[in-house]
């Protein structure tokens, strides 16, 4: 029996690369009569495998962003200096030095030809410049589909209060009928925990997003043409401490980081699909890195990420961000990226 079912199998897929690769082969489905389906799985395969051994070729940078794109941002306020941090360091926030540091940051950003919609500071709301965990707006994969917010459910409850304003500025700049996915109580789910990479979304399950928040995400993400993976985060406060995406196809990371992509399958991150750029330990804000436009934003002081991010291509503008590192953040927590 199973001879059978192999051989089902086998047509099964001989009929799949014959149909994929048809209109390129100078052929239609009514090429597809049993006497001429082996010629043409043959000339399928044969152009297979000179694309497998021609070098990949990736995009410019710059075409993967859509000028249309939006960029929110919101300046630390006064209350900065309580910001929920786990840094031994953090009761030395300066919080006049943060608003200089952030306002340099949204200077490179908007001197790298990004649009930024500037929301104004929180006074009462210590971690409210970290926009990035108020909601994920995803843009479709597949075709003819609306972009889908999945609205954050912060695990803390004193930064729930933070995403109604993002909310609000987020609507205005997508199109009508954009579908909206709440996080509901229990669930919680923060933007710092999920990593975009292709038609990928590695979703971090720490100590701020659990599994009912994740599913809401994988589930929504799932709907649009994504392939959601949920990734164990144990040492550190979210997912995109210790890895981000700063291409498609391209990711940087301590060995943490990507060891957290690997234990949710082998699909997750593979690396005959997906470059890593590894960087030492001692170079963990230098995992996080903001990758736009051709353009990568990191923390000063991370020779070793400057240097690989580099020979990606990419412009590296390397900014003074330690006032923000003293409270757990870094330049992706700083921006919300609207499709």
């Amino acid at each position: 029996m199973w001879r059978g079912q192999a051989r089902r199998r086998r047509l099964r897929w001989d009929l799949r690369i014959a149909v994929d690769f048809l209109p390129d082969l100078g052929g239609d489905r009514s090429t597809l009569e049993l006497g001429r389906l082996d010629e043409f799985v043959v000339r399928a395969l044969a152009r297979l495998s000179a694309d497998r051994r021609s070098p990949r070729r990736r995009p410019p940078a710059a075409d993967r962003y859509d000028a249309r794109m939006v960029f929110i941002v919101r300046p630390p306020g006064p209350a900065f200096h309580a910001a929920i941090s786990t840094h031994p360091d953090r009761h030395l926030i300066d919080v006049s030095q943060v608003q200089a540091q952030h306002a340099a940051f949204c200077a490179a950003l908007e001197d790298a030809g990004l649009s930024l919609l500037r929301l104004p500071e929180e006074p009462d709301l210590p971690d409210a410049t970290f926009v990035s965990d108020t909601l994920i707006a995803l843009a479709p994969v597949l075709p003819d589909r609306l972009p889908t917010v999945v609205v954050a459910r912060p695990a803390v409850a004193s930064r729930r209060p933070e995403v109604d304003s993002v909310l609000r500025a987020t609507l205005d700049c997508l199109p009508a009928g954009v579908r909206l996915v709440p996080v509901e109580d229990p669930g919680t789910l923060e933007g710092g925990d999920v990593v975009i990479f292709g038609d990928r979304i590695a979703i971090g399950l720490s100590a701020r997003i659990n599994v009912l928040g994740a599913r809401v995400l994988a589930d929504a993400s799932r709907s649009l043409g994504y392939r959601p993976f949920l990734c164990p985060v144990t040492d550190r406060l979210h997912l995109a401490t210790a890895v981000t995406a700063v291409a498609p196809d391209t990711l940087i990371g301590t060995a943490a980081g990507f060891a957290s992509l690997d234990a949710a399958g082998p699909d997750a991150a593979p690396p005959r699909e997906v470059r890593r750029l590894l960087l030492p330990d001692d170079e963990l804000l230098g995992a996080n890195v903001l990758a736009l436009g051709g353009h990568a934003f990191l923390a000063s002081g991370n020779p070793t990420a400057a240097r690989l991010l580099r020979e990606t291509g990419l412009g590296v503008h390397e900014l003074e961000l330690d006032e923000f590192a003293l409270a757990d953040g870094g330049p992706t927590c700083l921006v919300n990226v609207l499709p």
